[in-house]
């Protein structure tokens, strides 16, 4: 069987899109990854088995093209410019399809295509328009409430919340992240609520390396507070900064990832004198994360519901914490309370000061009792929360539109 995904990640392609199409491929279809479409550069290579195509965005749309060729319009003419301006205003309010939708569209027509799986909302609407053309089934796979994100103004969270409602009715089987936002998506759109496949790691080995203590020449003893994950605002992670200014002295934050917020990050850890307690890893591939989270002792999601996919977020890390084995502290947010509450992994706590924070790191860790039993609880999670579980979800979801 031929299945076509498609995602609009252009940097670090998710390790839960990754996981998906391996899980596909070990059962022996193939599998196209159209991964990226603003990329820097056109790719076409595999990785592990899976075809992955990135594209560039040229701003061109091929509807004008067309149009302006039948009307004489000269290209690089100023004539031609605005025209193209005024068409791409009209395709971004009254079409279907805007410019960038159309482009992916074009691009998706490409390939051979038997299931038509794809990757939150930016790939909706040429999906749909795909999958009516070439008489396909769509699953529709929502990593978030996409509309909801704190960065977009009102006026836009509106527009994307009504079409995603519209479109996501045409979709033959939708899934998403936990129960929560499947529940909001079911309530809100007034459909039947998507099946729910957890961000879950593979469940390998925990490993007894110290690649963070012999990176920052830390020993053995030492007690490692681990962030991992993008790196922006809205996320907290500048309050845990400020909070290793009290902590411990035998306590040290590592913060492994990238994004542009890292920057700020580290003029703050210079500004406080911090150089000495909090390290920056840098990005690494998601393969080679394992390791450095298995050397952690504790792991923070430091999330304070600024939207609702940050009140409702199950995030990678969560389970990344859970397949190493590391127990986690949080915010007392409704998916990580039942998660720790299920497994006895997880701290709910303050973390919305700094003094909070650095209160409740430095009486956990004084508490090897509490600690131990947290750890415990981690390696229960361990054996629920993995990509052994969530992946036979995907295979019944495949088995169910396809039979």
């Amino acid at each position: 069987m031929n299945i076509l995904m498609a995602t609009a990640d252009h940097l670090m392609i998710d390790r839960r899109i990754l996981q998906q199409a391996r899980t596909l491929v070990e059962q022996g279809h193939e599998v196209t990854l159209l991964a990226g479409f603003e990329c820097p550069q056109r790719e076409s290579y595999r990785h592990e088995g899976i075809r992955i195509e990135r594209f560039v965005f040229d701003w061109s749309d091929s509807r004008f093209s067309r149009w302006a060729r039948h009307c004489g319009l000269v290209s690089g003419s100023s004539v031609y410019t605005v025209a193209g301006r005024v068409f791409r205003a009209w395709a971004n309010r009254m079409a279907f399809l805007n410019s960038f939708e159309h482009f992916i569209l074009e691009r998706m027509m490409e390939y051979q295509v038997d299931v038509l799986h794809i990757h939150d909302f930016p790939m909706l609407a040429p999906a749909v328009k795909l999958a009516a053309a070439r008489q396909v089934p769509l699953i529709y796979d929502a990593h978030e409430l996409y509309y909801a994100q704190v960065q977009l103004p009102p006026a836009v969270q509106r527009k994307y919340k009504k079409k995603e409602s519209r479109l996501i009715r045409h979709v033959d089987a939708a899934i998403t992240v936990n129960p929560y936002i499947a529940r909001l998506m079911g309530e809100r759109y007034n459909v039947p609520a998507p099946h729910v496949i957890m961000n879950a790691a593979p469940k390998v080995p925990v490993l007894s390396g110290s690649p963070l203590r012999d990176r920052f020449g830390l020993d053995a003893g030492a007690h490692i507070l681990l962030y991992q994950g993008w790196i922006s605002d809205h996320r907290g992670i500048e309050r845990i900064v400020q909070a290793a200014a009290r902590f411990n002295d035998d306590i040290y934050l590592v913060i492994v990832g990238y994004g542009e917020f890292e920057s700020v990050l580290k003029r703050q850890v210079a500004r406080l004198g911090l150089e000495a307690c909090v390290f920056f890893y840098g990005g690494v591939p998601s393969d080679e994360l394992h390791a450095l989270t298995c050397d952690a002792d504790l792991g923070i999601i430091p999330y304070h519901g600024v939207d609702e996919n940050n009140y409702f977020c199950s995030p990678n890390k969560l389970f990344e914490f859970a397949i190493a084995e590391v127990p986690f502290i949080s915010n007392d947010l409704p998916f990580l309370r039942q998660v720790a509450t299920q497994y006895g992994n997880g701290l709910m706590a303050d973390l919305n000061s700094a003094d909070a924070i650095a209160e409740s790191i430095n009486r956990l860790f004084a508490d090897p009792a509490r600690l131990a039993s947290l750890k415990r609880g981690a390696r229960v999670a361990r054996e629920a929360l993995n990509w052994d579980v969530e992946g036979r979800k995907l295979l019944a979801v495949y088995q169910r539109i396809t039979r």
